[in-house]
Parts: structure tokens; sequence; C-alpha cells
């Protein structure tokens, strides 16, 4: 009887370990990184901000103040010429429509 049992033991423990199946683990995610990971990228994203982005930025509004001064000069310096030249077309036409009038009369 006690070899019995003992046969009836190694036999339920041999279909055991044949019906178990092997689980692999699931693959972690990866864990997040860690903060000094988190505050060094974000340092490294500033500082590249600072010494390639904004000096870009920087000579750009240089560019545009300085367009902008060319042009209030420009304008100050245009301004009497296109007077000068509205007052002498007003100033032809108005000879040649006294032109014609005087042609036109006998």
């Amino acid at each position: 009887m006690k070899v019995l049992a003992a046969a009836l033991v190694l036999l339920c423990a041999g279909c055991l370990q044949a019906a178990m199946v092997r689980r692999q683990a699931p693959e972690e995610e990866p864990a997040p990184p860690p903060v000094d990971d988190f505050f060094t990228r974000h340092f490294q994203s500033f500082s590249d901000f600072v010494t390639k982005d904004l000096p870009q930025r920087l000579q750009a509004q240089e560019l545009r103040s300085q367009a902008e001064a060319y042009l209030d000069r420009a304008n100050k310096q245009l301004t009497p010429l296109a007077q000068e030249l509205r007052s002498n077309v007003v100033g032809f036409f108005s000879s040649l429509l006294d032109l014609g009038k005087a042609e036109g009369q006998p």
C-alpha cells in the first residue's frame, strides 16, 4: 500500500510538472527617467535656446529695426521731392488746360 501511494504521488507530481506551462515574465516597461535626467534634458534645451536660437532672433530683431530706420530716413528725404513733383505735375496739366482753352477761343 505504501508503495502504491508513493507511486501515485510520483505519478501525480510528474503529471503536474508536465502540465505546468513555463510562463515568461512580461517585459517590463522602461522605468521613467530619473528626476535629474528630466532637469538635465530641460536645462540642455534651455542652453541650446540661449546659445543658438536667441542670438538668431535678436539678429532678426536688429535687422528689423535697421530696416525701419532706413525706411524712416528714406521717407523723410523723399517726402519733399514727392510734394514738389506733385506740384509740378499739377502745374503742367493746368498749363495744358490753359493752352487748350486759349486755342479753343478765336
